[in-house]
């Protein structure tokens, strides 16, 4: 593997409005333009009455990007107003697009999204809304309601998939309700679509354990029609991160098999298919110096092996251990640098795409394009 090209998205750096960019993605529409979507905001954190999900639209094949587009004004939910926390893409046949996006509960501005007290969010709802002229127009954003989970907050944890039998995947993760203190079990899970992101049902529940938090799952469909999904992994009674764990669906994201342990260290990015059968992930490591790397698998995704450094961030940003809870998510808030993905592209490169910059509240969108043979 090698490194062909760095590219920045958008800047934020001559916009307030916009200076933080997180929650990148990348989504290849059948007539060549390409959707970069991302958060902007004008600080990450931790309130989020500033945040916009925004999109820049490449018509050159990536070359270069547009201007930040806003599609959608927050909704009201459920009598309350909101604001878009990130958003995504996918289109589910040509021309016909669907975003999915968290609209977050904004009544109450001053208080930050995570409640320290309890362990709990803002209510988060997951928003869909559909494009029939390659987003053009958009019809209203309807909320999805998972059955299992009505009326809690379920962030968006990457895009949406779509399975080798043509269902759609949300994939998401559950959390408490902002005031309450009972004990609580995280889960990640995954609601569907038969009929192109219309009508939803058929959760699966991925991962429910109340030691092990299996959180910010990235699931992704492979050219052998599996899904896979790999997951930043805190044990909870240790008060720290363990190494990265994996699993796979060979019924198209009805089950999924055994969790593994992939012996890579971080946050992960998601899994894709290679061009000569391997498989390819991405994930950041942060224990001292944050560095972003390629690793492969050419059994399937029973080992895993380091390609290649795609960034370095070049300073430590490690601050104190953590110790629970409240300490992870002060330390995410903190990041400068995350979210890696990894996309296969037109143009026979692997994309990189991920957010840095020089500071918490300073970051930019930026792309790594790599080349898997020399």
């Amino acid at each position: 593997m090698v490194i062909k090209e760095r590219k920045t998205v958008y800047s934020g750096e001559n916009c307030p409005a916009l200076s933080s960019c997180a929650f990148p993605s990348i989504t290849t529409l059948s007539d060549g333009r390409i959707f970069a979507a991302f958060k902007g905001a004008k600080t990450k954190g931790p309130y989020n009455k500033t945040d916009r999900g925004v999109v820049c639209i490449s018509e050159d094949g990536g070359e270069s990007f547009g201007e930040p587009l806003e599609f959608f004004t927050p909704p009201v939910v459920d009598g309350k107003p909101t604001t878009i926390r990130l958003i995504y893409f996918a289109e589910v046949a040509p021309d016909n697009l669907l975003a999915v996006f968290n609209a977050v509960d904004a009544t109450m501005e001053e208080l930050p999204y995570y409640n320290e007290e309890t362990e709990g969010l803002k209510d988060t709802y997951i928003m869909v809304s559909h494009s029939a002229d390659g987003g053009g127009h958009w019809s209203m954003p309807e909320r999805v309601q998972v059955d299992s989970f009505r009326d809690t907050p379920l962030p968006l944890t990457g895009a949406p998939i779509i399975t080798a039998d043509g269902r759609v995947g949300i994939q998401f993760e559950v959390n408490k309700p902002y005031y309450e203190r009972e004990y609580w079990v995280h889960h990640s899970a995954v609601v569907y679509s038969s009929d192109g992101g219309y009508t939803w049902g058929d959760e699966v529940v991925i991962t429910d354990s109340p030691e092990i938090y299996y959180w910010d799952q990235r699931l992704s469909t492979l050219d052998d029609g599996r899904v896979a999904d790999i997951f930043w992994t805190f044990d909870r009674t240790r008060g720290d991160y363990i190494n990265i764990h994996q699993c796979y669906s060979t019924d198209g994201g009805r089950s999924f098999g055994a969790l593994t342990d992939t012996g890579l260290v971080g946050q992960p990015g998601n899994i894709i298919s290679g061009e000569g059968g391997e498989l390819i992930t991405v994930y950041i490591n942060r224990d001292s110096v944050p560095v972003i790397k390629l690793a492969v698998s050419r059994d399937g995704g029973e080992s895993w092996q380091d390609e290649l450094t795609v960034f370095d961030y070049g300073e430590n940003t490690k601050g104190k251990k953590n110790s629970g809870m409240n300490d992870v998510w002060s330390e995410m808030a903190a990041f400068s640098v995350g979210h890696p993905f990894i996309k296969r592209m037109p143009d026979e490169k692997i994309w990189v795409y991920f957010y840095s910059g020089p500071s918490t509240h300073r970051t930019d969108f930026h792309i790594v394009k790599v080349a898997t043979k020399e």
